[in-house]
């Protein structure tokens, strides 16, 4: 992107180059809005990250822990057994836009959220409390981790749009605008140069033509004084 439009140094082009001077400062004034608008809606997000990554690290903490104790005492056996006859949830994506920005939203589907369950699949008797209180702490966080997938996704999204943004503006503002304007003065000096010339054309054009004028009075004059004579 740049403001480069050379061209023949005539009116036209002038006003042409004017106006594009007022369309390119419009557009930066909407870039402008649009930044603000992404820098508000991204502080807001951030803020609600930021809680929800505190959830987020206190559920991951607890349930390192407990799956480091069933680990431990039951083997790597029962957690495989956990997953046993399950398939993998199938997740859902969602296109959203603000602000002219898209990004994604996940949430697992319908039907995987009716087959997943947080239940133990076989007699609580024959294992430990460990097992069943990893099961808790993985359904109870659930909600939380898709919202902290959701926020991080949705924040990186505007980050980015952001970043484009502001480089448009400083684009139009420090190469666009600036050249423009140049290609502006440009044609000024030439027209204002071309005006200067025509005016000095014309008066050596006048002033001769008052020379010639006042000689051929002088010659008519000589000539009708020869003619009364003779």
């Amino acid at each position: 992107m740049n403001g480069r439009t050379s061209g023949p140094p005539t009116r036209e082009h002038l006003l042409s180059t004017r106006r594009r001077i007022v369309a390119v400062s419009h557009g930066k004034r909407l870039l402008e809005r649009k930044r603000d608008a992404l820098v508000r809606a991204v502080d807001e997000e951030r803020r609600l990250f930021r809680e929800t990554e505190k959830d987020f690290l206190l559920a991951a903490k607890r349930i390192t822990f407990l799956y480091s104790l069933v680990r431990l005492f039951e083997g790597d056996g029962a957690v495989r057994y956990l997953s046993a006859g399950n398939s993998p949830l199938p997740v859902g994506v969602e296109k959203k836009s603000i602000m002219g920005c898209r990004y994604s939203s996940f949430f697992p589907s319908p039907e995987g959220k009716e087959r997943l369950s947080w239940k133990l699949p076989f007699d609580p008797a024959v294992t430990s409390l460990s097992v069943e209180d990893l099961l808790k702490a993985l359904g109870e966080s659930e909600e939380c981790v898709w919202r902290y997938i959701n926020l991080k996704t949705k924040i990186g999204a505007i980050e980015r749009e952001l970043s484009r943004t502001t480089l448009k503006i400083n684009t139009l503002e420090h190469v666009v605008l600036p050249s423009l304007g140049k290609e502006v003065k440009r044609i000024e000096d030439l027209l204002a140069e071309r005006e200067r010339q025509e005016k000095f054309v014309s008066k050596r054009v006048g002033k001769k033509k008052r020379s010639a004028s006042a000689g051929n009075r002088e010659n008519m004059l000589d000539t009708n004084y020869e003619n009364h004579y003779s």
